[in-house]
């Protein structure tokens, strides 16, 4: 390679490099955001406060529930979350979270008690976008059971 060819390759190698967008990058301070989601969820379910645990997600987000439809927009899950028995116990495991750019996803585990229904463990799945504003909202959530399905009866139709 002549000199002129090198240095225009690195010139270019250069300014290519520094040209990249910073919104690949899922950064430390984008993981405890996300992770922060997963701490603010707990406290407005506790404090049944649906219209706040409903701002964190998006307006078209999907939440897959356990033993249920999926739901499909903010709308329905809030109406949903406003059907909730009293809470006596929700809280989630510690999240783990990853990303890349504007998405992010993390999980964790999940215990609950509503009403007079029994203690559920559960786990989740949780994937987030960053929007135009810089926050994150969650785009969408499958939550599964740990409890057993009901064993079918004894007697069977014939």
């Amino acid at each position: 390679m002549t000199r002129p060819v090198a240095l225009t390759s690195l010139v270019l190698c250069a300014v290519l490099s520094g040209c990249q967008s910073s919104a690949s990058r899922f950064t430390d301070q984008d993981a405890s955001a996300v992770r922060g989601l997963f701490d603010s969820v707990v406290t407005d379910i506790r404090a049944a406060n649906a219209d706040a645990w409903v701002a964190h997600f998006a307006d078209d987000a999907r939440f897959h529930r356990s033993n249920g439809p999926a739901l499909v927009g903010r709308a329905a899950i809030l109406a949903w979350g406003k059907g909730f028995p009293p809470v006596k116990t929700f809280t989630f495991g510690p999240a783990e979270v990853s990303g890349e750019g504007n998405l992010a996803y993390g999980w964790s585990s999940v215990v609950s008690q509503f009403g007079d229904f029994p203690v559920d463990t559960a786990k989740q799945l949780v994937v987030f976008r960053r929007g135009a504003d810089g926050r994150w909202r969650v785009e969408a959530v499958s939550v599964s059971s740990d409890l057993p399905l009901p064993q079918p009866s004894a007697t069977r139709r014939k």
